[in-house]
């Protein structure tokens, strides 16, 4: 079967069909996956069944793989995947991260270099009774959204910078206990409030309500506004896509131009159970 690129239809996001990812990839195939990668931002793999070096096998190809910051849910053999899951071991401990994607962020944007990329595979989605898949991850086009700003705003956030702070939101909301290990290892990081995307050029708004502390050189007050007026414009419909999940989808999003957020209207025993690889990017650079 050849390779197909199925448009979503909406601001980004894409179906690759005709690819098998527990099978090496050929060339000609991997940078047709890179050409629609960058021209759709979100893509999704569906009926993939592959095993951990599989996943590993094909992050490695994009570039090279950042080990997980959480440290107590990397996979117990495998360090570069981190769990994400609700689910309880026996000492009624989670045995990944559950609280992922509450609020909507860029993976890694508080550290020095965020990631390119990000491979999310899912084992098990939740449903509800009436047959319902929840859990949608909603996905905003951050290029889109800056494109989309109106001229005065423009001008007031060019050359600006911000300080982002891992899960400062969690702990500014009383929910950071989990977090609590990683934040303590990690610092305050500074970046450009507007970027250059560095593979197609495009300018992105990279602020984020989960991580991004303060607009810099600004006052107080004029930085909590403005702040607060664009993590809210990158949530406009217009700008968001949203993936339903099916188990076996392995869903890839390049993080400059994408901010994600995940809907918790589940719990237990509804159970979610999924393995994510980031791929480092590099240091983000001033549009």
């Amino acid at each position: 079967m050849l390779m197909e690129v199925i448009p979503s239809g909406g601001a980004h996001g894409a179906e690759i069909m005709g690819v098998d990812l527990s099978q090496p990839l050929n060339d000609d195939t991997f940078e047709s996956i890179l050409a629609a990668f960058h021209t759709h931002s979100v893509i999704v793999f569906r009926n993939q069944d592959i095993a951990e070096e599989d996943h590993i096998r094909f992050s490695r190809r994009i570039g090279d793989i950042d080990n997980d910051v959480y440290g107590h849910f990397a996979h117990p053999n495998h360090g570069e995947i981190v769990i994400i899951s609700n689910i309880l071991d026996e000492d009624g401990k989670p045995i990944g991260v559950s609280d992922a994607g509450k609020f909507w962020h860029t993976d890694l944007a508080y550290t020095k270099t965020p990631s390119r990329a990000s491979l999310l595979y899912s084992f098990e989605v939740p449903v509800s009774d009436d047959g319902t898949v929840l859990g949608d991850t909603l996905f905003s086009n951050t290029a889109a959204a800056y494109d989309g700003l109106p001229d005065d705003i423009k001008s007031r956030i060019d050359g600006k910078s911000i300080t982002n702070r891992h899960a400062y939101a969690y702990f500014k909301s009383g929910q950071g206990e989990q977090f609590k290990k990683s934040a303590e290892a990690l610092n305050d990081v500074e970046h450009p409030l507007v970027i250059k995307h560095p593979f197609t050029g495009r300018k992105i708004l990279f602020c984020n309500e989960a991580m991004t502390v303060r607009i810099n050189d600004l006052p107080i007050e004029e930085s909590e506004q403005l702040l607060g007026f664009l993590v809210e414009w990158v949530k406009k419909p217009d700008f968001v896509y949203r993936h339903k999940w099916q188990a076996g989808d392995l869903l890839m999003w390049d993080n400059f131009p994408t901010q994600h957020f995940v809907e918790h209207n589940f719990e237990l025993p509804l159970r979610r159970r999924m393995q994510r690889i980031t791929v480092r990017g590099t240091v983000p650079i001033p549009a």
